[in-house]
This record gives C-alpha cells, sequence and structure tokens, in this order.
C-alpha cells in the first residue's frame, strides 16, 4: 500500500490595511484570499492529480482550530479517470475539485486573523 499527504497549514494575519492575507511560505510575500484559493488549486492539479490511480481513495480534509470546525469528503479513483463519491447517490465526476472547492471556500471565508486553517489532501493506493 502506497499513501501520500499533502498538508497546507496557514496561520492567518493581517496586512496593513486590515486585510487578511495568508502566509504560505517564509520566504514568499503573504497572498489574500483569491491567491491563497488559487495555490490550493495548483497544488491539488499539479502535485495531488497526477499521482491518483485506478483504484485509489482520495480524502479531502478542511480543519479550523478555533472554534473547531471540520469537513471531510472522500472520492474512489475509478476507471476512465472518473472519481466516485462516498455516497452512491453521487454521480461519477471527471474531478471533484470544484465540489472540494465549494467546501473549503466556505471556510477560508469564515477565517479570522489568528485563526489556522488546515486543508489536506490524503491519496491511499491498494
Amino acid at each position: 500500500m502506497f499513501e501520500a499527504i499533502f498538508r497546507i497549514v496557514v496561520q492567518v494575519e493581517t496586512d496593513g490595511q486590515g486585510q487578511r492575507v495568508f502566509p504560505v511560505t517564509k520566504h514568499r510575500t503573504p497572498v489574500n484570499e483569491t491567491g491563497f484559493l488559487s495555490l490550493l488549486a495548483s497544488v491539488y492539479h499539479e502535485e495531488v492529480y497526477p499521482k491518483l490511480r485506478t483504484g485509489d481513495t482520495l480524502t479531502i480534509t478542511v480543519h479550523l482550530d478555533l472554534p473547531l470546525r471540520e469537513v471531510e469528503r472522500t472520492f474512489h479513483f475509478r476507471d476512465g479517470r472518473l472519481f466516485e463519491g462516498e455516497s452512491n447517490q453521487q454521480p461519477m465526476m471527471s474531478d471533484p475539485l470544484p465540489l472540494v472547492q465549494g467546501v473549503y471556500e466556505k471556510f477560508v471565508q469564515q477565517v479570522g486573523p489568528g485563526e489556522i486553517f488546515t486543508l489536506t489532501f490524503h491519496v491511499e493506493q491498494p
């Protein structure tokens, strides 16, 4: 079994104008909300998606520390590069990112200065 975990952890700050910013690395200027959402999508498309193989499970977890809030979504990678959600009620999709973005974008909008935002992409291969 192979397992890969991609975790992004950011403590939200404010800039000189009082706007929320997301410092993603020590050596890069903190980005605004739009830049942060773009970074999350880039990590998914460049690092996570290319590693997925038929039969893999992708679990995406969004976590805020205070007050404790967490959402987790699991997808199964099937033949034809299609994803299937946990529920059989959900139709197969070619890419779960739009669904996942809807979840983490709400969390990004709720997080305030000093709070810690964590997004985890967990890939499991049988």
